[in-house]
Order: structure tokens, then sequence, then C-alpha cells
């Protein structure tokens, strides 16, 4: 009797461990994922934001933004946008701020883009799906800084770029549970 209940509990003992092991895979991977998606939009956003002129009043003439905030872009904040990914429907919704000339004045201009998983790209109502709310995925905000006449670092020592700008992206993930933070963060030098 005492040996079968020795064998059960280093059976019980081996099977938490087991399950301990898998908990930590499951919450490892699902990081890995998240880690991965906010590679690709700081990715997409320096993208976006690398291909406007340097006169666009979205970059130029002054800089700006901030890289740490509240979890959510605040009205009025152009250096800030939120990407809601909805793995339930395949759609991906992205909410931007931009600077857009209005009979000549500069306007700040809020703006919804929907990616859907049969190919449409537009707004909700225009690819026939509901605008994100709140629960509906994992939402992301971007944060990017626009610094005029940047120093970097060089084998040599720091080197001020005159006439250049740095643009640098920060992600971060939305409601995070666990102690599983998810932030990634890039920058680019550009004229």
């Amino acid at each position: 009797m005492v040996e079968v209940l020795v064998s059960i509990a280093v059976l019980s003992i081996g099977l938490m461990g087991v399950a301990m092991l898998v908990g930590s895979t499951v919450a490892t991977g699902s990081k890995a994922k998240f880690m991965s998606m906010a590679n690709v939009l700081a990715s997409e956003k320096l993208d976006d934001l690398n291909k406007l002129p340097f006169y666009d009043p979205n970059v130029a003439p002054n800089p700006g933004g901030l890289l740490v905030g509240p979890p959510a872009c605040a009205a009025g904040d152009h250096y800030c946008d939120e990407v809601t990914v909805n793995e339930a429907s395949g759609a991906d919704y992205e909410t931007q701020t931009q600077i857009v000339t209005v009979n000549g004045n500069p306007t700040l201009t809020t703006t919804t883009i929907v990616h859907t998983n049969t190919g449409c790209v537009g707004t909700p109502a225009d690819c026939g799906v509901a605008n994100p709310s709140g629960g509906g995925g994992s939402t992301f905000t971007r944060r990017w800084l626009i610094t005029l006449n940047p120093t970097v670092q060089t084998p040599s020592g720091p080197v001020t770029v005159n006439g250049a700008r740095r643009v640098t992206v920060r992600v971060t993930l939305n409601a995070q549970s666990g102690g599983n933070a998810v932030a990634f963060q890039m920058s680019m030098v550009r004229p």
C-alpha cells in the first residue's frame, strides 16, 4: 500500500511539472506572436512615415511626439495611432490621425481603415464590416517621436547629423494580462 502511495506521489509531481511546462510554453508562444505583430506594425509605420516628403506636415517642420503615454491615443495627438487585430473575423483595423490640408488650412483628421481577410481595404462601411469595438481583438498603440538633427552613435563616437530627422516608433499592446508586457521599438534616420 505504501509503495502505491509513493508511486502516486511521484507521478503527481511529474504531471504537475509537465502541466507547468505546457503553461509556460503557451504563454511564451503567445508573447512571441504579439511581439512579431508589434515588429510588423512598427516597421509598417516607419515605412509609411519614410514615404512622406520632407515638407509634409505629418513629419515636418516641427519635431514632436512621445514614445510613452496613456494606453489609447488622446484626441488631437497626431503622433499616435491604434491598430486592432481581430483574429476571429480576420479583419485588421487601423485608426490614425493625420494632418490634412482643407481649404489651405492644416486640419487633424481621424480615419479608420480596415483590411479584411477577403482582400478589401477601405473604410469599415466600404468593406461591409462593423466598426472596431472594445473586446474585438488585440489593440496595439503606435507612438512615434521625430527628432531634428539627431545625434547617432558611430564607431568613432557620437555624431550629429544636421539636416536629418530620426523617426522612432514604439508599439505597445493594450490591455495586457499577466506579466507579459509587449512593447517593441525601432528607429530610422532620414533626410
